[in-house]
């Protein structure tokens, strides 16, 4: 499993201090949007194409929440 980067655990580290439901990539998204953090955004979206990686922002979430713990 590749790790996330470290800036990308915490912006979801951020949005999960600030209450955004983690358990919605869109509340996450938005929340990253309003921060202007387009570039955070883009690691979640698969190579070459617009399709979201569901997997990879999920995986990232878990990793987020055993540093939290």
């Amino acid at each position: 499993m590749n790790k996330t980067p470290e800036n990308i655990l915490t912006k979801l580290a951020d949005a999960n201090q600030a209450g955004i439901d983690m358990d919605s990539p869109k509340a996450v998204v938005t929340f990253l949007l309003a921060q202007g953090e387009k570039e955070s955004i883009l690691f979640f979206y698969k190579s070459n194409s617009i399709e979201f990686d569901f997997d990879k922002f999920n995986g990232a979430v878990a990793e987020m929440n055993e540093r939290k713990n």
